[in-house]
């Protein structure tokens, strides 16, 4: 969140608002399900009226589509950050599915898993399709890498390994549950391991 000094600016207070809101948001379609959250439900639990919230969403799919903005600029954080580390193509590859994972389990982050994705069509001008290609890239582009230094398959398609192991990762989001027995880090473990399983060289 930016940091304020001195008064604040009209604004940066209307930024302020809309980020509590659709913090507020994501909190809940993760735990509660975009289904059974109303918008009178959000406001509520903001304590503001829902005529409020209309002034910074102009409906609850474009809610939920702002807390998929959100949820997309974490994702995209937290793998670059693991990518940017040392070691091999293949270790980077290894740490950035990981942070993925882990990220996406996150209890208010549930939303981006469910069954009620928004749809996003190309022309929609919005930045959910773009980090989700900025996503598909940066794997691609490790995997690429891992080719030339030798510490992944010389044989694979960059390409199509990106898809197969980005679909058996994001699948983990449709049917993780908190209290099963392994904790997120656990999981992502494991099922990095699966995913890479026939990729290394």
């Amino acid at each position: 969140m930016t940091e304020l000094s001195g008064f604040p600016t009209r604004k940066q207070l209307r930024d302020l608002k809309r980020r509590e809101i659709v913090r507020c948001a994501t909190v809940k379609f993760g735990t509660e399900g975009y289904e059974n959250v109303t918008l009178e439900a959000i406001a509520a639990e903001l304590g503001v009226t829902k005529a409020a919230l209309y002034n910074y969403c102009s409906s609850k799919n474009d809610l939920l589509m702002q807390c998929y903005e959100l949820g997309m600029d974490r994702l995209v954080e937290a793998v670059e950050t693991a990518l940017a580390g040392n070691g091999s193509a293949a270790v980077r590859l290894d740490a950035g599915l990981r942070a993925y994972t882990v990220t996406m389990l996150r209890a208010d982050m549930q939303y981006l898993w469910s069954y009620t994705r928004p749809m996003v069509t190309s022309g929609d001008k919005r930045s959910v399709q773009t980090s989700r290609d900025k996503l598909d890239m940066m794997f691609r582009d490790m995997l690429d890498a891992g080719i030339k230094d030798g510490s992944l398959r010389a044989d694979l398609d960059p390409k199509l390994a990106s898809l197969i192991i980005l679909g058996a990762v994001n699948w983990v989001g449709i049917w993780f549950r908190e209290g099963g027995g392994r904790s997120p880090a656990q999981i992502a473990a494991e099922v990095t391991r699966e995913a890479m399983r026939g990729y290394l060289a």
